[in-house]
């Protein structure tokens, strides 16, 4: 009927009678998924967050980490790489990349200050994890961001 009489929401309720009808077929071929199962409460997953956020005078440690919820460090990652889709480390390792480009942004600092601001050993390791992660090094970015 709203292919023969269409009116303005035809191609939506045509779209709507095709998905349905492809889960139906999905059902009756035994498909299904599992609810994943694991992963760390969002409780305890926003403590952790929050414990990386705050520690202005270095990473916590994944012992400081499981320690805080209460599980061991082993069970600690597994369950926050379910929850977050990365482990503890390359989420600490963004989130010091998204500091940096805020404060490349925001702030006069020079690129080295950055880099011993956010955490990195050296301007060097600085200037390579954020151009692989942005695609440009820290002074490009900078100007981008300012024209």
């Amino acid at each position: 009927m709203e292919l023969k009489q269409p009116d303005p929401i035809s191609a939506t309720m045509v779209e709507c009678h095709a998905t349905q009808l492809l889960g139906q077929m999905l059902r009756l071929n035994g498909f299904h998924q599992e609810p994943a199962k694991g992963g760390l409460s969002s409780f305890d997953l926003k403590r952790a967050v929050d414990m990386i956020e705050t520690l202005s005078d270095g990473r916590p440690t994944l012992a400081d980490l499981a320690k805080e919820i209460g599980v061991s460090r082993f069970h600690f990652w597994r369950a926050f790489k379910q929850s977050t889709g990365m482990t503890p480390h390359a989420f600490i390792a963004q989130r010091r990349l998204e500091q940096a480009a805020d404060m490349l942004r925001s702030t006069n600092l020079s690129a080295t200050e950055i880099a011993m601001e956010c955490g990195f050993g050296s301007s060097s390791h600085f200037t390579t994890a954020f151009k692989r992660a942005f695609g440009a090094g820290p002074t490009e970015f900078r100007r981008k961001c300012r024209i």
